[in-house]
């Protein structure tokens, strides 16, 4: 996170508490960001996981040719590789399933803090002459950090 002291925005903050409000706001941002790409990471292990796993499971039963009476789990635990993916795939579907609702919960809790500061604007920026700050500084932190503070 760029410090507000690397941003050359003071002039333009009001009052203090938009400056404490728009670094937690940019650490949000970033908490969510992060957590995103966590779940696409986990989301595309889980996938070349289940295709492994098509791939080998169909392969061992196919080796094995599996009769009616014989149990398909079996054979395809018997292998340890598909075994092994198994496991894999089961973990990578637990940890998909928690990163999605870190995300969520990350995304959250940035969207509520940025509406606030919108519904806020009005009495951190009280005056005309504070209205044009507050311009500078939301078109800033539109241009670096893509954080919309404009509307909900």
């Amino acid at each position: 996170m760029k410090l507000f002291k690397e941003w050359n925005v003071h002039k333009y903050y009001g009052p203090e508490i938009v400056k404490i409000m728009l670094e937690e706001l940019v650490s949000r941002k970033e908490k969510f960001e992060k957590m995103e790409k966590a779940k696409m990471r986990w989301s595309f292990f889980a996938m070349g996981c289940a295709a492994l796993f098509l791939l080998f499971g169909s392969r061992a039963i196919t080796s094995q040719q599996v009769s009616l009476n014989t149990n398909i789990l079996s054979a395809v635990i018997g292998h340890p590789a598909v075994f092994l993916l198994m496991i894999l795939l089961s973990i990578g579907f637990i940890q998909l399933r928690y990163f999605v609702k870190k995300a969520k919960k990350a995304e959250k809790e940035f969207d509520e803090l940025r509406e606030e500061m919108i519904d806020r604007s009005s009495e951190l920026w009280e005056k005309d002459s504070d209205w044009k700050a507050r311009e500078a500084l939301y078109s800033y932190i539109k241009k670096e950090h893509d954080i919309n503070l404009y509307h909900k």
